[in-house]
């Protein structure tokens, strides 16, 4: 599925756990499963128990999108990555998604949540599910293929309200060096651009397309290469996130690694 359900994660997560059973994130719009079951299962019994479940007097709870499964990380926690506080006595396992693998149609999104990143695996491997429920209609609700918007050399995101460096430059970066890259660039009369969170360049990820993966009609020339972003590893120097844009899995390395970087404001 597109990324187009997302919205809102330039913004600190808000979550209200005033419901028995339930976290609703205001800046996202959508209803959790606050704590998950004990047993590990293949994607289809994932996709079957959320389908079956009833929780909070709603029934229409489903697998989370990659994208939506990303909004709640929190990558200034390991071991789990999350806000223990709003989702308590969460394992530091591997959460499935409902989104499909680009590289091969027996292969699924999960999400890491021992130190947080998403990547993808056989739908018959066996790992745990958070149920998810859409309870406030995204903002944009258009053409999933249509929510870029060009405009000079940036581009809109209308879904999440992000905008883009539309071509990246053609040249590697430290992770210092992808940080005052951004800080300086001068692009369309704007100078308040920066590295992107983790969260917000996974928005970027099409995950129907591979090398790159990524609209190539909004973003020309994008190369399958790995692409810093802002979070740091635990929320410590000297480890930091990036997303490779040949398939889209995110992983850390140290600063003194070069990447590609695109900026967004």
């Amino acid at each position: 599925m597109p990324n187009f359900t997302m919205s809102g994660l330039p913004h600190p997560a808000s979550y209200d756990v005033s419901s028995t059973g339930t976290v609703f994130d205001r800046v996202t719009g959508l209803m959790w499963q606050r704590e998950v079951g004990a047993k590990n299962m293949s994607l289809d019994d994932a996709t079957e128990t959320c389908a079956r479940l009833d929780l909070g007097g709603y029934h229409d709870w489903r697998v989370p999108s990659r994208i939506e499964l990303v909004s709640i990380l929190d990558m200034g926690e390991t071991k789990p990555s999350i806000d223990r506080g709003a989702f308590p006595g969460t394992p530091p396992d591997w959460f499935w998604t409902s989104s499909d693998s680009a590289k091969s149609p027996t292969e699924a999104w999960y999400v890491y949540f021992y130190f947080g990143y998403p990547k993808t695996d056989e739908r018959r491997s066996h790992f745990r599910v958070r149920c998810v429920r859409t309870e406030r209609a995204p903002a944009y609700t258009g053409d999933p293929d249509a929510h870029y918007e060009v405009g000079g050399a940036s581009v809109a995101d209308r879904a999440t309200g992000l905008v883009w460096e539309r071509v990246v430059p053609p040249r590697t970066f430290n992770f210092t060096g992808a940080a005052e890259y951004c800080a300086h660039l001068n692009l369309d009369r704007h100078l308040d651009w920066r590295v992107p969170s983790l969260p917000e360049l996974e928005t970027l990820v099409d995950e129907r397309k591979s090398n790159p993966s990524i609209d190539s009609s909004a973003f020309p020339d994008t190369p399958p290469e790995q692409f810093w972003t802002s979070s740091l590893f635990g929320n410590k120097g000297g480890d930091a996130w990036h997303v490779g844009f040949d398939h889209g899995d995110a992983i850390y390395a140290q600063f003194k690694w070069t990447y590609r970087v695109r900026c967004v404001r």
